[in-house]
């Protein structure tokens, strides 16, 4: 779930279980091969505390799509 407001993820879904964000700890763009016709990535990433765990979600902007990218430590 998306907070317009405040420009941030407040909840997701992960392995059929709904976390809420508890906080977000980073966040950081990754832009890449705008240059080109194919190849150009475009995504948006929070680190956040959630369900007690340190979790990388990812936005790709071009696909529109949501993903947990990793857990972090």
């Amino acid at each position: 779930t998306w907070d317009e407001r405040a420009r941030r993820p407040v909840a997701f879904v992960w392995r059929r279980r709904r976390y809420q964000v508890e906080r977000v700890l980073e966040t950081w763009v990754l832009e890449t091969g705008w240059w080109r016709d194919e190849g150009h990535v475009s995504r948006s990433y929070w680190r956040v505390r959630a369900g007690g765990r340190v979790l990388d979600l990812r936005y790709d902007r071009l696909a529109r799509a949501w993903a947990l990218e990793r857990e972090v430590g």
